[in-house]
């Protein structure tokens, strides 16, 4: 029931999405032959596909899901910029994402190798990785955007790829004015799940999550609400959803932790950009009035159905109404 109600709001909806945006190219080629210069294959390039990756990714699903994104933050004013948010969905909001001169947009080249006979499979990853500090006019201009789009959506969505948008100040802004405004904020960041205390809600995966607390929670789900909650308590956040792969989602509130198993079978095609169809759907489900659990088992379907696609995918509403 609740499904067919958020997904009936879905279209009045507004999230804001601030965060790392880049480009993910998806290289085709054909195995030709071993060199005889090394032991390497050599491939037969073919095509490139583009599509939208990191923060951008994120924007990319809440617009698959049928509500209105809303892009913040900087890229560089250059061809890779121009293909990811060619990449997006008709409707999302761009006017938000500034073109600065003097940065390079981050840009992940995955090359893919197979046979007229077998599926393609990636073979190397080359992150074109760029890193950068806000000056004060970009920082102005991302707390200026803040105070403007923030009371006049519906949630907020921080997506950190470490590479420069989400400043300490652009961090605390953004918190402060959702919870003035009552929006519900959530937090996927890559290395610092715990920089943002006052958050709804921060959606670390298991890896991420040990590698900050530098301890080892394997299998042990006691283990890992009890300092699930302890984290909460620190750093002030109301749920912490951690993405486990095949061992599904565990919601962990103050008072209260569940466990999701996974969704779908174990016919896992491609686990690229999961993690951002899961914070977006959890997010939007939450502006739609969804609890923390309701909000959980639904994203973790969406994270079910999109690895079973090939590449930076997305999901869309009707994919989750249908999903048993």
């Amino acid at each position: 029931m609740f499904r067919e109600k958020m997904i009936e709001r879905l279209p009045r909806l507004k999230i804001l999405v601030v965060g790392d945006f880049l480009l993910d190219e998806f290289a085709l080629s054909d195995i030709s032959r071993v060199s005889r210069e090394a032991p390497v294959l050599i491939l037969k390039y073919l095509q490139s596909e583009y599509r939208p990756g990191g923060a951008a990714n994120t924007v990319a699903n809440v617009a698959s899901l049928g509500a209105q994104a809303v892009a913040l933050g900087c890229v560089g004013d250059d061809e890779a910029a121009r293909q990811l948010t060619q990449a997006w969905p008709a409707g999302v909001d761009a006017s938000r994402v500034f073109r600065e001169a003097g940065l390079t947009t981050t840009r992940k080249a995955r090359i893919l190798a197979g046979s007229f006979q077998s599926f393609r499979q990636q073979v190397v990853r080359i992150d074109y990785e760029h890193t950068f500090q806000p000056d004060e006019r970009q920082e102005a201009k991302l707390l200026r955007s803040l105070q403007e789009l923030v009371p006049d959506c519906d949630a907020v969505i921080l997506s950190d790829y470490s590479l420069g948008n989400l400043s300490q100040q652009v961090r605390r802004a953004a918190i402060q004015l959702a919870r003035r405004h009552g929006r519900p904020i959530t937090v996927d960041s890559r290395d610092d799940p715990f920089g943002y205390p006052g958050a709804t809600t921060v959606t670390p995966n298991i890896s991420e999550l040990e590698s900050v607390l530098r301890k080892r929670l394997d299998h042990d789900d006691q283990r890992l609400v009890e300092v699930g909650q302890q984290c909460l308590q620190e750093h002030q956040l109301e749920s912490l959803l951690v993405t486990r792969g095949r061992l599904g989602l565990s919601l962990i509130e103050p008072e209260n932790a569940v466990h999701i198993p996974v969704y779908g079978s174990d016919e896992v095609a491609d686990v690229t950009g999961a993690g951002d169809t899961v914070i977006a759907t959890y997010t939007t489900a939450l502006a739609a009035g969804a609890r923390f659990g309701e909000a959980a088992r639904l994203a973790n379907c969406a994270g079910g159905i999109v690895v079973t696609k090939r590449g930076t995918a997305t999901v869309t509403a009707e994919e989750l109404q249908a999903a048993e």
